[in-house]
């Protein structure tokens, strides 16, 4: 993040000068205000023997009490605006006393002075249109960082066995637009013979619709959603409470539906990725090798086909969508497929910095950061303004090694949202 700007500041100077005022000699004192009218026994250089003059000033400082000493201050010319630097400097430390602990005794030392919340801010419309939001773990984000969210990962939806009394299998699992990261789980909520009643849910806790298996020894039964899609199929009979608990995460596929071994890897997110599935097909039989299609979530083939041959090697397909590193093992047959999915992060996702090059959401400008976070220990709550609002850019925080053009491109992000940055504000 941009360094914290520094500032003069002339407390230094004032605990300094009073400080040294304090400890001068009173022999020094009284030298400065010889041309005030006195006493001669307060004032021994107005004898006619400077011997003696010498010898009195010697003598009243050696047994004059160190609080008359003091009292003479006052006859200092700079006493009155000593004193009340002083007093402004104990005022000052009874109203805020941290702000007293760290200051320098060094004449005309700077202070650093933090990032105040909202000091980017130059206008918004409403404070009420300010969006409460989670800052991901590991971030430490200064007031006026510029922040995208993580909105979506890619990985799987794993295929689960039954955890209970029935024997059913399920099969043919797949992500929808709307699936989401963690657990959907199947619950058998009726029993019926040869089939059942099953409740699903989220894993953000939503209730889908019921799934209802068409009863019948044997049979298989399909559900679909816009969440996850699966069939299951019939075998001993379930029982009121079995579960099926369907995991999306970032684990990569497994092949499935012949006999092909090889593996997918290093699956990376485009800026062009959609969330759902996407199925990577081997249509022809290539010795150590594949002839695939990658069929993404609109039904559209991605990057044109596919086609490798590296024996024992690995493979890698990129695309403004999603990449990966696939390799070879036993051959692939025709209609072996991978299905992987891209998921939606829970609540919109959490916000980073903003980050031009990982594109998992984060790519694209969300809003500024009201008020530092530091989010290094596990996530935590913040506030962001991400409408109707004025931010001034010299004010704004970025990540390391953004270039000019590419804050170019989040300025365009920001202003899409209403929020717009300019160079000053009169």
């Amino acid at each position: 993040m941009d360094t914290p700007r520094f500032r003069f500041t002339v407390m230094p100077l004032l605990v300094a000068l009073t400080t040294a005022l304090m400890a001068l000699p009173a022999t020094l004192v009284v030298k400065v205000a010889q041309r005030g009218m006195g006493f001669e026994h307060e004032q021994p250089w107005r004898t006619s023997s400077p011997v003696e003059s010498a010898r009195e000033t010697s003598a009243i400082n050696g047994r004059q009490p160190i609080l008359l000493r003091l009292l003479g201050l006052r006859r200092h010319a700079l006493f009155a605006p000593t004193a009340l630097a002083a007093l402004s400097v104990a005022i000052g430390y009874l109203v805020d006393p941290s702000a007293f602990y760290a200051l320098p005794v060094v004449i005309g030392a700077t202070l650093t002075e933090g990032v105040h919340p909202g000091e980017f801010l130059a206008w918004e419309s409403n404070s009420l249109f300010r969006e409460s939001v989670t800052v991901l773990s590991g971030q430490t984000l200064l007031s006026g960082a510029v922040v995208g969210r993580v909105k979506f990962g890619i990985g799987r939806v794993s295929i689960p066995t039954v955890v209970g009394t029935g024997t059913g299998t399920a099969s043919l699992v797949f992500a929808g637009p709307e699936v989401e990261v963690g657990n959907y789980v199947l619950t058998c909520i009726t029993a019926v013979a040869h089939g059942g009643v099953f409740s699903l849910t989220t894993p953000s806790g939503k209730a889908l619709p019921n799934f209802t298996m068409t009863p019948g020894s044997t049979n298989t039964t399909a559900y679909t959603s816009r969440h996850i899609n699966f069939s299951i199929t019939d075998a001993t009979d379930f029982i009121v409470g079995d579960v099926f608990t369907f995991v999306v995460s970032t684990t990569a596929p497994t092949v499935i539906g012949g006999t092909g071994t090889g593996v997918l890897t290093a699956l990376t997110l485009g800026p062009d990725a959609m969330p759902g599935r996407y199925k990577i097909v081997n249509d022809v039989v290539v010795a150590n090798g594949g002839d695939m299609s990658v069929i993404g979530p609109d039904g559209n083939n991605v990057g044109g086909r596919f086609i490798w041959s590296a024996s024992g090697a690995t493979a890698t397909f990129t695309s403004r969508q999603i990449s990966f590193t696939i390799s070879d093992a036993t051959d692939y047959i025709a209609g072996n497929f991978f299905d992987v999915a891209v998921f939606n992060q829970l609540a919109g996702g959490k916000v980073v910095a903003w980050d031009p090059t990982t594109f998992d959401g984060r790519h694209r400008a969300y809003g500024v950061l009201y008020a530092a976070v530091d989010a290094a220990a596990g996530d935590l709550p913040g506030v962001l303004i991400a409408h109707d609002a004025i931010v001034q850019k010299d004010a704004l925080q970025w990540a390391a090694a953004i270039t000019s053009s590419q804050k170019e491109s989040a300025y365009l992000d920001l202003a899409a949202r209403r929020v717009v940055a300019r160079d000053s504000v009169v």
